[in-house]
């Protein structure tokens, strides 16, 4: 669809026809020469009297000068093309995930699609790897904690990325401990700078809360404060629990406390149906922004006014070289 950014200017149009019917007259101030038989003069040229100005013009030139000023009044227009509507969704969700890389999720007690035993940690990246391609259009970040916690990956879309950040994950890379609490903190922290409506933290642990400063209570009590919704996943068979037994307790209160749910994982399957019920449980919210792409193009007729009158100035040229020739 075409349309003028500015119509009003065409009302200009009708200047030309104003200006010819104008009664102008040039009023001289010098000294002029009165010759007392001027009719005389006059009835002689009667037939020779001269037309001075554009009344005097060719048709041609005529032509070419209603062709210019269309032109120039269709560039001030601003002509415009006006694509098709494009929609966009932009979700209004925000999704933190927490992974513990203590020492404990080194132990093989996980099974891949071939039934081969795989540790905890390269069945959470295989899960969280399927997890993430579901994700087009949200803004994802990653932290890890083991004695403390840190950003792996703050907000953000690029899913390749983060899948890459994922598989390079090593058990105990953040230390043999386990900060569920300070990985909480550090998640409403993340999350205070963020103008979204649905704010989701899925925290996944194997063990029980070593490590940390903040107490992992008192870190739920703050989400809850800043409308973190918090989803707890316990992973592990219960009987490879080891020296730090998986503290269920706790994970259940803290999802109870700011919204969230508790879920305890024990082979892979378990762990996909899980993130599939988060999915079903949380759905994304999105929001539609609809806008129609514009393209300007006053400058073609602006181009085609500059080539008329280069086309006209050649011609010009050319006749008054063959003139002088």
């Amino acid at each position: 669809m075409f349309e003028f950014t500015y119509p009003w200017v065409f009302v200009l149009i009708v200047l030309p026809f104003i200006i010819n019917r104008l009664p102008l007259y040039y009023i001289s101030k010098r000294s002029a020469l009165r010759v007392s038989f001027k009719e005389d003069i006059d009835a002689v040229n009667r037939d020779k009297s001269e037309i001075s100005g554009i009344s005097n013009a060719t048709m041609g030139q005529k032509i070419l000068l209603v062709l210019l000023y269309l032109l120039i009044l269709i560039t001030l227009a601003k002509p415009q093309y006006i694509g098709k509507p494009l929609t966009q969704e932009i979700s209004q969700r925000e999704v933190l995930v927490s992974i513990d890389l203590s020492g404990s999720m080194q132990t093989k007690d996980f099974k891949d699609a071939n039934g081969t035993l795989i540790n905890r940690l390269d069945a959470l990246k295989m899960v969280l790897g399927n997890f993430f391609k579901a994700r087009q259009g949200e803004k994802i970040g990653l932290i890890l904690f083991g004695n403390s916690a840190f950003v792996q990956a703050p907000f953000t879309q690029d899913l390749n990325a983060l899948e890459h950040l994922l598989s390079e994950l090593k058990v105990g890379m953040a230390g043999p401990q386990t900060a569920i609490g300070d990985s909480i903190g550090l998640a409403v922290k993340m999350f205070e700078d963020s103008n979204v409506t649905d704010r989701m933290l899925i925290v996944m642990s194997d063990g029980d809360d070593t490590g940390s400063k903040v107490p992992p209570i008192t870190a739920a009590k703050l989400a809850k404060k800043n409308d973190v919704n918090i989803f707890t996943i316990a992973m592990g068979d219960p009987k490879n629990a080891g020296e730090h037994p998986i503290d269920t307790k706790t994970l259940k209160e803290i999802a109870d406390m700011t919204g969230g749910e508790f879920y305890y994982a024990w082979n892979s399957k378990e762990l996909q149906k899980i993130y599939t019920e988060i999915d079903k449980l949380k759905p994304k919210e999105v929001k539609e922004i609809t806008h129609r792409p514009r393209f300007d193009l006053f400058s073609y007729p602006l181009i085609a006014a500059i080539l008329l009158l280069l086309g006209y100035g050649l011609i010009l040229f050319i006749q008054s070289r063959k003139e002088n020739v």
